[in-house]
């Protein structure tokens, strides 16, 4: 009976110490991936300094995280190894492997996709580098692991069709982001204009649609099929200064040398007063044509950007009409002059339909 209890006691101890060893084992590598965040993570940063790729602040608490990541996987496999667990299951050593890699694959991606982002803005550029090598990455993974991926290649090539059938749209709106992208005629922080109407700054560029935001700071989000198919006005492509104009019409008789001199000094006073205009430019005067009340014309100056357009615009034709009352130069009201050439005859006429209609 001692024996068996002493038998008892001695697994029990035994056990015991080998789990204490276990979970100080776990401890001690844990430790270790601490001082790796806290110090080696640093040294890394500036290596990638000194070969001139310069990661963010963001980056490295990114790669920081990834580090505890990888010392945790690497304790808790060091434990399944002590406990011979690799033995009996083998596929818990293709487990971590597997996760080991994928986090591995998913980190470059994200460096890779951010560096990418230092010289092409759009997000769209970027998510399309990350999902790229983590797809790459995750069939070097499967095919290393043994999992056979000629079925699967075979099941997807035969739901190709009923698949992109379902995602025509999405589809659609992928290739149109990717061909905006490639031809770099509109990017970020433009200003547009599409010929539904819609205006504003580019402010992203992602892989479905393209957010604009308006001068009322409202957001609109356009599809990028929509705006690879659309007729658009980039007010900004590869350039930022404007041409705008004022239309306005003086009444007939009046002097247009006189006219057109006003004009031009009213805006010269503006352009004088704010620093939005560009100054090099003179103000230019066209008359356009006749109408039924006017003579019409337009004044033409140059500013820096789009987004000072409505209220430099507005500065210019208060100062305009405050210089033609002062120079008595008259914007007429739409008016129709009508001329009888005999004034009887028409009041005979007036009278017969009268009576016709009696």
């Amino acid at each position: 009976m001692l024996d068996f209890l002493f038998k008892i006691i001695h697994t029990f101890f035994t056990t015991f110490k080998f789990w204490i060893r276990s979970v100080l084992l776990f401890v001690f590598i844990l430790s270790i991936g601490f001082i790796v965040k806290k110090y080696v993570a640093k040294e890394v940063r500036n290596v990638f300094i000194k070969i001139g790729l310069v990661l963010p602040e963001s980056m490295s608490t990114i790669f920081s995280g990834y580090v505890s990541f990888w010392f945790f996987l690497m304790a808790l496999y060091t434990v399944t190894l002590k406990l011979s667990i690799n033995k009996t299951y083998p596929i818990i050593w293709k487990f971590f492997y597997g996760i080991f890699a994928f986090s591995i694959v998913i980190l470059v991606a994200l460096i890779i996709s951010r560096l990418f982002r230092n010289y092409i803005h759009e997000k769209i550029g970027s998510n399309i580098i990350k999902f790229s090598i983590i797809f790459i990455g995750l069939i070097l993974i499967l095919n290393q692991a043994g999992i056979k991926l000629t079925p699967i290649f075979t099941a997807l090539g035969i739901s190709s069709a009923a698949i992109a059938l379902a995602l025509q749209d999405t589809l659609a709106n992928f290739f149109a982001g990717i061909n905006i992208l490639a031809n770099k005629r509109i990017s970020k922080n433009d200003y547009i204009k599409i010929d539904s109407g819609y205006e504003g700054t580019v402010i992203e560029l992602n892989w479905r649609t393209t957010l604009i935001r308006e001068i009322s700071n409202a957001i609109i989000i356009v599809p990028n099929s929509k705006i690879s198919s659309s007729i658009v006005t980039s007010f900004q492509y590869q350039r930022s200064e404007i041409m705008t104009s004022i239309r306005c019409g003086v009444a007939y008789g009046s002097n247009l040398d006189h006219v057109e001199k006003v004009a031009k000094m009213a805006t010269q006073e503006v352009i004088d007063k704010y620093e939005n205009f560009i100054k090099t430019y003179t103000p230019t005067v066209r008359f356009t044509g006749f109408s039924d009340s006017s003579i019409n014309f337009a004044l033409f100056f140059k500013i820096k950007d789009i987004y000072s357009k409505i209220y430099l615009q507005s500065e210019v034709l208060k100062n305009l009409y405050k210089k033609f009352n002062e120079e008595r130069i008259e914007i007429p009201f739409p008016q129709m002059v009508v001329k009888l050439a005999n004034k009887q005859e028409n009041i005979n006429i007036l009278e017969k339909q009268i009576r016709g209609v009696a």
